[in-house]
């Protein structure tokens, strides 16, 4: 079975990939005006939570005691994406979830901060083009289709870049907590940041060599936390109305 599934993942990353470049490359020739989005990740098959993404907390790396879980729960009758396939097996979402403790492990005198939550995309697979990454390079804004609480969340990029622990992250501004919508964020608003704390000297995201991207509660506020999460996406469409107005909020 895993060689099949091997042989299949990497098929999929190979026409992907090879699909992905054939349109940017009609894009920047003229020959189609429109540049594709480009999917980060859906989680509308009930596979992908085990499939493509990743969790952790300070439960699991720390020895602390925040309580983690990200799951697949299917869509109601009634929030069901409206352009979601009608003839299509019923679509799921995940649910990141748990909540925060910031105790401290007392056999870990070395730990001086816990509390936190997060999960991310896999790691890319290989192809026959080399490690596969997200190109992003021709596409304006990352945007997420979520149901968010009242959390302080942040979405984090990563680049294949020299330094593997800096992150490019945002903050996840919901306008309406407990209702579905898709928020915009520029690209060129994520901030670099070094194990969370933002670095003063700021580079330039290589947009062309993204690799994962994901959320996560890094604020330490203790208790309970509940994000639904669609589908993530870099595109250059977008509803005037969704557009994060990031320069009227604090980072």
């Amino acid at each position: 079975m895993r060689p099949t599934l091997f042989r299949y993942g990497f098929l999929k990353r190979n026409i992907d990939t090879a699909s992905n470049l054939t349109a940017r490359i009609l894009s920047v020739s003229g020959a189609n005006g429109r540049v594709p989005q480009q999917e980060f990740v859906s989680f509308r098959d009930p596979s992908a939570v085990k499939s493509e993404a990743i969790l952790f907390s300070d439960k699991e790396t720390l020895g602390g005691f925040s309580e983690a879980h990200l799951d697949s729960e299917p869509f109601p009758a009634d929030e069901i994406p409206d352009d979601y396939p009608r003839n299509a097996p019923p679509p799921h979402f995940a649910r990141f979830h748990g909540n925060i403790n910031i105790e401290l492990p007392q056999n870990r005198m070395d730990v001086e901060r816990s509390g936190f939550a997060a999960w991310r995309t896999a790691d890319p697979g290989w192809t026959l083009f080399g490690k596969a990454r997200f190109n992003c390079e021709a596409l304006a804004f990352l945007a997420l289709r979520v149901k968010a609480d009242n959390g302080r969340y942040f979405v984090n990029l990563q680049a294949d870049s020299i330094v593997a622990t800096d992150l490019w992250q945002h903050r996840l501004f919901a306008k309406t907590p407990g209702k579905w919508e898709t928020v915009y964020i520029p690209f060129t608003d994520f901030v670099k940041t070094h194990y969370g704390k933002v670095m003063k000297s700021q580079t330039h995201m290589p947009k062309g060599q993204l690799t994962t991207v994901g959320l996560g509660l890094i604020d330490r506020i203790p208790g309970p936390f509940n994000l639904c999460i669609d589908r993530i996406w870099a595109t250059n469409s977008r509803d005037l109305d969704s557009l994060q107005e990031t320069e009227e909020a604090e980072y």
